[in-house]
């Protein structure tokens, strides 16, 4: 009988890698989670039978809970000023622990340098590519899960962080998590970098989508720019000392989509799932359920 090697989950708490974790639960693959504040018991009834605690900045820590670990899927908290030497810290602990596979869960267009988070992330990639690890790039376009489908419904209106006449990319994070599990087990996807994508839609017309499924009359408005800074800087920033850069990162985010929004390609998450990626209407039609 083959054993299946452990597969490693950074930053498990997070909401892609709780997509990652359910799929590659529900197929019974033995995986190994970390993260500074993980609740053991939730995770072992969420099919994960090894939890371990510590900070993304510790490496000594970081390479003793990959120690054994066949493949170490990465990702980074949102908008963090120390995400490059987090995903820097987690390719070094990978080689120092023998891993096999590092899949690496990035930002589509991280070659855009106005936005600090896709620069960030596109620092990550370049010094993976040059790790020596065999790697596995995803490149995750706007989640639909950032939409509250059911508050919109609720107040009949559909709160939006940018312009709502600009059409924006968007991708199911479901559909993201089922790639990311697929490419960290199946052969054939060293040395790539995939673009996730799904459909592109502008807030108006995700508000009619979301009033033709429900017949109630839902309409989209920008939150301003000043109130979501002040909502998310604090709760998203790693420490106090970050709170400045991460505003800065999400001022320079949301006047990105205003001016220019950021669209993709549903072709290669089309291959990857071997039909259609999920839309609007489908996620919508889960959380109405």
């Amino acid at each position: 009988m083959t054993v299946q090697p452990t597969i490693f989950l950074n930053c498990a708490g997070s909401r892609t890698q709780r997509e990652v974790r359910d799929v590659l639960a529900r197929q019974g693959r033995p995986m190994r989670t970390y993260g500074r504040t993980l609740d053991a018991a939730a995770m072992k009834a969420a099919g994960v039978a090894d939890t371990r605690q510590g900070g993304l900045l510790d490496i000594d820590a970081l390479a003793a809970a990959m120690d054994g670990c066949g493949t170490v899927i990465h990702m980074a908290p949102a908008l963090q000023d120390k995400e490059v030497a987090m995903g820097q810290f987690a390719i070094d602990a990978a080689r120092r622990a023998g891993v096999d596979r590092f899949v690496y869960v990035s930002v589509i267009n991280p070659q855009i340098d106005y936005l600090m988070n896709h620069r960030a992330k596109l620092a990550v990639e370049d010094y993976l590519i040059g790790s020596g690890l065999n790697y596995t790039i995803v490149r995750p376009m706007h989640y639909y899960q950032n939409i509250d489908v059911a508050a919109a419904v609720a107040s009949g209106r559909m709160a939006l962080t940018y312009s709502v006449d600009r059409p924006l990319g968007f991708v199911d994070m479901a559909d993201v998590g089922e790639i990311v599990a697929k490419v960290a087990i199946e052969p054939g996807h060293d040395h790539a970098a995939y673009d996730l994508a799904s459909d592109d839609h502008s807030g108006v017309e995700l508000a009619a989508i979301l009033t033709d499924l429900t017949g109630t009359p839902i309409e989209a408005f920008r939150l301003p720019l000043d109130q979501i800074v002040a909502m998310l800087a604090p709760m998203l920033a790693s420490e106090p000392g970050g709170v400045d850069w991460t505003a800065s990162a999400i001022e320079r985010l949301f006047t990105y989509y205003d001016r220019f929004g950021l669209r993709g390609n549903a072709n290669v998450l089309s291959w990857l799932l071997g039909r259609k990626p999920n839309g609007f209407a489908d996620y919508a039609r889960r959380c109405l359920s």
